[in-house]
């Protein structure tokens, strides 16, 4: 039972994909938390500051005032195209700035596909294991 074998790796591949989700999707559905009351604010961009490289645009530091200066979190996500003194509309907490853009759903879209996907490998994992338990425990080839 070669298939039944091969399933079981999903015990070993499934957690894997469910931390990479957990990891990659985490910071995004902890700032959904953090500003799901704020309110929005217009903000007028005081420093947007950006190191272009061959590989991309990323923000290094982007400053609003919101009526204070606060930095806006997850530069990760930040828009690419800010300049000095250019309104926008930012969501506030004490200290701290978000573009909604930065919250859109579409992020969240491969880790919740990769969080799927983890759980139905572990599943088929477990099942095969149930299907087909080891011989023993000192025989090492018995689980693949």
């Amino acid at each position: 039972m070669a298939t039944v074998r091969h399933q079981k790796l999903g015990l070993v591949v499934g957690p894997i994909f469910v931390l990479a989700a957990l990891l990659f999707g985490g910071p995004n559905t902890i700032a959904r938390f953090d500003y799901a009351g704020a309110p929005r604010v217009e903000a007028i961009v005081l420093v947007a500051d950006y190191d272009h490289t061959a590989r991309g645009t990323i923000a290094r530091i982007i400053t609003v005032a919101a009526p204070d200066p606060v930095p806006v979190d997850d530069l990760r996500s930040a828009p690419r195209d800010l300049v000095p003194g250019t309104t926008v509309t930012v969501l506030t907490r004490p200290g701290h700035a978000l573009l909604p853009s930065q919250l859109r759903w579409s992020v969240l879209a491969v880790p919740a596909l990769a969080l799927l996907a983890g759980l139905v490998i572990t599943w088929v994992g477990v099942e095969a294991l149930r299907d087909d338990p080891p011989s023993g425990p000192t025989d090492p080839e018995a689980w693949f």
